[in-house]
């Protein structure tokens, strides 16, 4: 009992330093006593880029962090995570004491807690996918990637920086045997474990980076610009989340020193720390993205995977960056994929820039090729289309790459939060000219508008108001003749348009201000069919203006735990007896996630508890005294509780990874107990005597009372959302003697909880 008492210790006293230790960023005042000589800084390929986009090679944003400050903040804290020239910042761990004492430095202008939950957007592979992509060239058609091809445009010359979480077998993989035969990987850096060597841990970066420049062969490929350089940089690993915002930032500067034109990540930040309503383009991450745009580098970010999710939906940051090309994903040309997360912004800005290709053709483990899905996927195909039009088009500067992309958009210059303008095409660049199809019309009656097909179409619809915003938007397949998409004029508000995509037909109609062909009964009376006049409006603002994002679910609790005998037993010896407890809860769990590294909730539960002991020191409910001083042996001491369960807890978020989390409860609880059965055996020579009470009163057989309220605190540590750790010490007596506060059931407990 000694050594689970310690192990008991030694486990609080570790939850409590995890607790304790957060990450922060530190932000500086100026950069004096600082030099900074752009031309050894700098590759040359960068200076070429800051020429070609009119930056300031002498920006004040390109010097270092002056050094005494780091070191002053390094000192005063558990660990310099690392600095960032842009931000004139140093990440650091440190407890809140720590941070009290670095505030009050003069050199330090202000402190922000990282967020920590720094995730690849995905990392699935797929088999037997009904939605896959058939052919290895699906995901390179979809752009009319093949005109690039033929025209000899394979990324030559363009340099690519790869974000992800590692960069396994690219050393050795087939998909990449050209790429290291011609020397295309310039620079690696492993962020983590401040080393070069990044062929290693999560197989994410080798599959995003076989959507880039991979090949299966001479002539099929997996990306567009196999031909490009590249800069492979591992910023993210599972078990360090509380660093991973800095090394992100960190990568940018070094993509910007190397020459990057182009980068691609694949990463964000979600709902484990933020608000639906941060996500504007405030991060860290995003106003690095930003300042990588102004320094000449297009970014590209996948979106996120949020898109089904019914907490989130919208895009993670720094998908939220206002000058990034972000990234959805789709099964097909006009098909949106199920998980793609939507725009806009929390400020309301235009996302996703363009959509591409999410079931995806990647380099597998151990030489092989799978198929993978996720906007993961989508952003570094982008990414290599960008960097054919970067060598197409040498003289772009980012923001024309930019705009010229989405120009490109097989829906533009119609958007939505969805898919944004479509998917990039290859030919616009080539001087094509999109075929445009007049295959749908407008009619009205005096109380609707009506969208007639002239052959069967896909037709994309939104209301737009005054200033741009998109009140509503959806899209619907529509048959040749046979029905119509009905439009009540109520529906429009003064000042909004009604807008129609078709094949390239664009439609506008606003209430007042267009005289429209009168409908007919036929096409009234078709438009009253579901399968075509049935609407899905998505309103913009209902996705980013709720206060908190909450969760609600319902689940059955397993808890099996050791009662932990209490130091002294009302006769004042020591206890020396195991207990065992085990009990089955349903509960309604809520919480509320909220922007500090914390989320607040409650789970309300009710169920069974079970606790048994073998030969304990018990008391004799009629005398109060031990059964011991009276020559009696307990045998077995059973007690079944039913009760409900009320728990209030602050979260503490240590790790996030996919769909898994690592986290910390702590807390209060409080049970009313609505029942109860004690079985007692009780032993005196030979005779066995067992007493058996259903339920206790206040004045209960033998002076035995059940409390009908417990109450305590509960330290939870969570390991999976399935499984979890827990020690609680109730502070009330479960079974006391009557008129005493004596307890005959030790109070602290620890165990474990299955979900």
């Amino acid at each position: 009992m000694k050594k689970v008492t310690i192990i008991t210790l030694f486990f609080c006293a570790l939850a409590s330093q995890l607790i304790a230790q957060n990450s922060y960023w530190v932000f500086f005042t100026d950069k004096q006593n600082t030099t900074f000589d752009p031309y050894q800084y700098f590759d040359a390929k960068a200076i070429e880029r800051y020429a070609l986009n009119g930056a300031d090679l002498y920006d004040i944003t390109n010097y270092p962090v002056n050094g005494e400050y780091t070191s002053a903040v390094e000192n005063a804290s558990e660990e310099l995570i690392g600095t960032s020239r842009w931000l004139n910042a140093a990440g650091v761990m440190a407890t809140e004491e720590q941070i009290t004492v670095i505030r009050q430095f003069p050199f330090v202008a202000g402190i922000q807690l990282i967020a920590s939950d720094m995730e690849v957007v995905s990392e699935s592979e797929l088999e037997n996918a009904a939605k896959s992509a058939k052919n290895y060239s699906d995901q390179i058609d979809i752009h009319q990637g093949k005109m690039f091809k033929e025209h000899n445009i394979t990324g030559k010359g363009v340099r690519i920086a790869v974000f992800d979480a590692g960069f396994p077998e690219v050393n050795t993989h087939p998909a990449f045997q050209q790429m290291r035969d011609n020397n295309q990987i310039i620079k690696t850096w492993n962020f983590a474990q401040k080393k070069e060597n990044v062929y290693l841990a999560n197989s994410h970066g080798r599959m995003v980076l076989s959507c880039i420049g991979g090949r299966i062969s001479d002539s099929v490929w997996l990306g567009m610009a196999p031909d490009a350089q590249f800069l492979l940089a591992r910023t993210e690993i599972n078990t360090e989340p509380l660093k991973e915002e800095v090394w992100w930032v960190q990568a940018l500067e070094w993509a910007d020193q190397n020459g990057a034109d182009i980068v691609n990540s694949s990463l964000g930040y979600g709902k484990q720390r933020y608000q639906v309503k941060q996500m504007n383009g405030t991060s860290m991450v995003a106003k690095a993205a930003n300042t990588a745009a102004r320094k000449g580098i297009l970014v590209c970010n996948a979106m996120g995977n949020e898109g089904d999710d019914k907490e989130w939906k919208m895009l993670i940051t720094p998908a939220d960056a206002d000058s990034i090309l972000s990234v959805g994903g789709v099964y097909s040309i006009n098909q949106l994929t199920d998980f793609s997360s939507f725009g806009p912004t929390a400020d309301g800005r235009m996302k996703p820039n363009v959509v591409a290709m999410a079931h995806c053709w990647v380099a597998g483990e151990k030489g092989n090729f799978t198929q993978a899905y996720g906007t993961s996927f989508s952003s570094p195909m982008t990414a290599g289309f960008a960097a054919c039009v970067k060598q197409l088009h040498p003289e772009y500067t980012a923001w024309q790459l930019k705009t010229e992309i989405e120009k490109s958009g097989n829906h533009y210059p119609y958007f939505d939060y969805a898919y944004g303008y479509g998917v990039p095409q290859a030919g616009y660049f080539f001087g094509e000219k999109p075929e445009v199809k007049n295959n749908i019309s407008f009619s009205e009656d005096d109380n609707a508008v009506y969208v007639t097909g002239k052959e069967p179409s896909t037709v994309f619809y939104k209301i737009t108001n005054g200033d741009g915003s998109i009140d509503f938007y959806n899209q619907k397949d529509i048959n040749e003749n046979s029905c119509a998409i009905r439009f009540s004029k109520d529906r429009l508000q003064s000042g909004q348009t009604l807008e129609i995509w078709s094949n390239g037909q664009i439609l506008k109609y606003a209430v007042g201000q267009k005289t429209l062909p009168k409908v007919d009964s036929l096409t009234a009376k078709n438009a009253n069919y579901y399968s075509c006049a049935k609407t899905i409006s998505i309103p913009a603002n209902d996705i980013y203006t709720r206060k908190f994002n909450t969760t609600y679910k319902f689940s059955t609790v397993l808890n099996f735990s050791f009662m932990l005998p209490s130091m002294w037993s009302p006769s004042g010896n020591i206890w020396t007896c195991d207990r065992i407890s085990h009990g089955l809860t349903f509960a309604f769990d809520n919480s509320w996630r909220v922007s500090k590294p914390y989320a607040i909730g409650f789970r309300l539960g009710f169920g069974s508890s079970w606790y048994a002991e073998e030969s304990p020191i018990f008391v004799n409910p009629a005398t109060g005294l031990p059964y011991e001083m009276m020559d009696i042996k307990v045998i077995k001491n059973n007690i079944k509780v039913t009760k409900f369960d009320l728990e209030l807890v602050n979260r503490f978020i240590l790790g996030y990874a996919g769909k898994e989390w690592w986290y910390i409860d702590a807390g209060i609880f409080g049970e009313w107990n609505t029942g109860s059965r004690h079985k007692t055996e009780t032993q005196r020579g030979d005779a066995i005597n067992t007493h058996i009470i259903r339920k206790y009163l206040n004045d209960g057989q033998y002076g035995l009372m059940m409390n009908r309220l417990d109450y305590g605190v509960r330290l939870r540590v969570g390991i999976t959302r399935r499984f979890a750790i827990y020690g609680q010490y109730r502070i009330s007596n479960l079974l006391k003697v009557k008129g005493t506060t004596t307890s005959d059931f030790p109070k602290w407990e620890i165990g474990i909880q299955l979900f």
